[in-house]
Order: C-alpha cells, then sequence, then structure tokens
C-alpha cells in the first residue's frame, strides 16, 4: 500500500489557507480551483432519468410514472428504493478516485469536493447519511474511509447530519473482477447495523458503485433494523 502523500496535500491546505492560486489536478494550469474551467467539461454528468440501480435511460419516462426499471432489476429488485449518480465511471474521474483511494493522493479529495458543490439533495425527506463504510483494516491501510468523507462533504453541504450506521464485519476481497454471484456471496452477512435506524429515511452514500451488490447488503442490514428506507448516493457509476 503506498503512503499517503502528505507533502502535496500539506501545500494544497494552506495554499487554501492562504487563497492562492494552485495547478488544475488535471492539465497542471494554474487556476483558483483544484480543476479548470476546461477539464471540468471533460465531465458530463449522467442524466436524472436512472434506473432504480442508478443505471441510466436513453429515454425519460412520463411525468407521473415511477423510475423505470433495467431488465436485471426488474428479474431482482434491489433492497433499496432508489439510487442516483453524479457521473459515468470513467476518465478522468476514474483516475482521480483511483488516486484518492489507492494512490495516497488526497489532493484528490479537493476536486471531488469541486464536483460535490452543485449536487442537489436528491430526497429532501431523508433524515440521515450514512457511508457504506470499508473494513477497518482497510481503512487503517489507506489512513481514511473515502464514503466516510464523502458523506462529511454532503453533510455539510445538504445539511443532513452522518449516522455511522454501519459495521462492515468481514473483510471481504475486492469486487472487481467477480461474477454477480461471486459477489453476492462475498458480501453475504458483510454488514452490520449499529446504529438505532428505526423510522428513518436514509441516504446510503458510496464513491463507486459498480453493480450495485454492495448497496444491496448494505441496504438490507439497514432495513432489516428497522429503517423506514434506504436510497443510495455515489458519485460515480460504471456503465
Amino acid at each position: 500500500m503506498p503512503p499517503v502523500n502528505l507533502a502535496a496535500a500539506t501545500k494544497v491546505y494552506f495554499s487554501t489557507l492562504f487563497n492562492q492560486s494552485v495547478p488544475c489536478l488535471l492539465c497542471g494550469i494554474r487556476d483558483d480551483q483544484p480543476l479548470c474551467s476546461h477539464c471540468l467539461t471533460l465531465l458530463q454528468p449522467l442524466p436524472n432519468n436512472q434506473c432504480r440501480c442508478g443505471l441510466p435511460f436513453s429515454a425519460a419516462p412520463a411525468i407521473s410514472e415511477a423510475p423505470p426499471l433495467c431488465g436485471r432489476c426488474i428479474r431482482r429488485p434491489p433492497d433499496f428504493a432508489s439510487s442516483t449518480a453524479l457521473y459515468p465511471y470513467q476518465f478522468p474521474l476514474d483516475m482521480l478516485i483511483q488516486g484518492f483511494k489507492y494512490h495516497g493522493k488526497l489532493v484528490n479529495e479537493r476536486a471531488l469536493q469541486q464536483l460535490l458543490a452543485e449536487a442537489p439533495l436528491p430526497w429532501p425527506d431523508s433524515d440521515l447519511i450514512c457511508p457504506l463504510p470499508v473494513h477497518w483494516l482497510r481503512r487503517w491501510r489507506r489512513g481514511f474511509d473515502q464514503s466516510e468523507r464523502l458523506a462529511q462533504l454532503l453533510s455539510r453541504h445538504w445539511q443532513r447530519p452522518v449516522v455511522p450506521a454501519l459495521k462492515r464485519c468481514r473483510a471481504t476481497p475486492h469486487q472487481q473482477g467477480l461474477t454477480r454471484h461471486q459477489r453476492q456471496r462475498n458480501l453475504r452477512k458483510a454488514f452490520r447495523c449499529q446504529s438505532d435506524v428505526r423510522g428513518k429515511h436514509l441516504i446510503l452514500v458510496d464513491d463507486v458503485m459498480t453493480t450495485g451488490a454492495t448497496a444491496r447488503e448494505a441496504s438490507r442490514a439497514l432495513l432489516t433494523a428497522g429503517a423506514a428506507s434506504v436510497r443510495v448516493w455515489c458519485l460515480a457509476r460504471a456503465l
């Protein structure tokens, strides 16, 4: 596991403190934002019309209709009520997220914060924000939990409290490269609710949704504990 890039992080945080311009994290041009206006155009948001699992649809449903379901969700509806993603998980956002999570580039959090600044609260009736946690061992190796960091940023933006209601009970292997059935077996009983969420409408926050298997299992744990509803928010969705 590579060490956290504390030197680069310190430069960025001090530049913020003294309101100095910083190089764009993608192209290097000096700007007053982590991502310059040109590089922001590379990030095309997903359309609002999305399946319950966050996959976009090419045609929007009629205003009176509920959001449609994709074929997989029709065959096996998710436990969560709905989900939304801001961007597709592709270049350059995937590079920023991977650098932040796996390579200790804490400076990338400033770019993610810039993207979250315009993110609307998708469900105004929500009571609490719940990060989808990593196992404590993975958090210890990284030095942070990326979903918890996103949840804290969204909490200040949306004015909703963060409750770390979930505990990851098992250090499951990475989901990348596994089949759908392997992902399900890998995550079975991986989460336990450790907070009182009875009657609460929760927003489950994660950085990336790939197949939705992790969100399904986490939502199941929250609903079993008495949550009124669980809806999933993620920064990026694999297409």
